[in-house]
């Protein structure tokens, strides 16, 4: 094992002791010394840095316990702002945030298509805008792309969406940017890391997201507090794991694919061969081929009896998908957010029945499922999470 330099020992103390006050753990000298273990001329140096810097400041006396009373520290939550972006297939958007993901101002565009370079051309004059309504200096960008992402390397190495392949993502918006520090990753892990972060979950360490989206379904991983990518950069491409009766196509030209019955796109075609043989159904009402996922989730909310079928359908087979994560990763919490997740009670109540039926009991005891609470921010706030993790070692 190679040792730690003098100088990845003083950066890891340095976060050690900003965590501490970022999170709460502790708010004065004594106390981050007790959290960290480290020693209180260590700590009180370390904060000496961090008061300069503009991370920290000092917010008034405590209560004493008997001696002097302490010093009361604080994080500076507008010290920097950082930027998070999400490259979608069809849309381009990001934010603004300070350091507590607080949004401060918003840009979006179309995405072009039409070629590699088209791309990049609008995520750039995204990021332009973005950083022009910034009014702090920036601590990094954060960019969140679906597909198969190498984060330590900052590329791209396939995306069926924008069908590219090992396009250096970070290096190109680097040179672009000036060289403001760059992170990226599959967009389903930093939704996993923004709701850990910012939204429900809460900070734990086990946990997985499951996006179930109207194009697809994936799932982000956190074990021990870090993302799990896998060899390839792949862990947590559930949408095609065999899960239903092979007689459902998939896009995928396979049959039984978890995303041939629960992802948005085959609840609207479920809907649209329900409105053409149910003529007591809503949906009944609307020509076939107009049907779109709005129209699927209305008629859930009406309580239509075919459309909530189908939510309890879908919700079943996620169910069976969060029974095997429940077995494999035995996580404290399962997220489902996505699209298809704000079809609400008749999907959570059909897939919470499900998932404990197909798990053991200790383990189904042990694991909460919840719906995301960050709605179509979660990517950016991922986005801008990973910088705050790479740059800062807060979360």
């Amino acid at each position: 094992m190679q040792k730690a330099t003098a100088q990845q020992l003083k950066e890891h103390n340095q976060q050690l002791v900003l965590k501490a006050i970022y999170t709460g753990q502790a708010n004065s000298r004594a106390a981050i010394a007790e959290q960290t273990s480290l020693t209180r001329p260590t700590v009180s140096q370390i904060v000496g840095e961090l008061l300069a810097a503009g991370l920290v400041q000092e917010e008034g006396q405590g209560e004493s316990s008997g001696g002097k009373p302490p010093t009361i520290l604080g994080f500076v939550d507008d010290a920097y702002q950082v930027i998070g972006l999400h490259l979608g297939g069809h849309r381009t958007f990001g934010a603004v945030t300070d350091l507590r993901g607080q949004i401060l101002a918003r840009a979006a565009r179309p995405t072009d298509r039409t070629d590699v370079e088209s791309v990049l051309t609008g995520l750039a004059l995204t990021l332009d805008n973005l950083r022009a309504q910034a009014t702090r200096p920036l601590l990094g960008i954060g960019v969140s792309v679906p597909g198969l992402v190498d984060p330590r390397n900052g590329v791209v190495r396939y995306t069926a969406y924008l069908n590219w392949q090992d396009v250096p993502l970070g290096q190109r918006l680097a040179a672009h940017c000036d060289d403001i520090p760059v992170y990226l990753d599959n967009d389903t892990n930093l939704a996993a890391l923004g709701e850990r972060v910012f939204g429900a979950g809460g900070g734990i360490d086990n946990m997985v997201i499951v996006m179930v989206g109207v194009a697809g379904i994936g799932a982000g991983i956190v074990v021990n507090g870090e993302i799990y990518h896998g060899a390839g950069g792949g862990a947590g491409e559930i949408g095609h794991m065999p899960i239903a009766n092979n007689d459902v196509p998939c896009v995928c030209g396979r049959r039984g694919c978890l995303e041939a019955v629960s992802s948005g796109w085959a609840l609207v075609r479920q809907a649209r061969e329900i409105a053409a043989a149910h003529p007591d159904s809503a949906l009944n009402t609307l020509a076939p081929d107009d049907i779109t996922f709005d129209d699927v989730q209305q008629a859930v909310k009406a309580g239509d009896k075919a459309a909530v079928t189908l939510a309890l359908d879908a919700g079943h087979y996620l169910g069976l998908m969060v029974a095997i994560l429940s077995s494999t990763v035995n996580p404290q919490r399962i997220i489902i957010g996505g699209s298809v997740s704000e079809l609400g009670e008749p999907l959570f109540d059909s897939l919470r029945r499900t998932a404990v039926e197909h798990t053991l009991a200790i383990l189904a005891d042990e694991t909460e499922i919840l719906p995301a609470s960050l709605g179509t921010d979660v990517n950016i706030l991922g986005a801008a999470a990973q910088v705050l993790k790479g740059e800062l070692g807060v979360v």
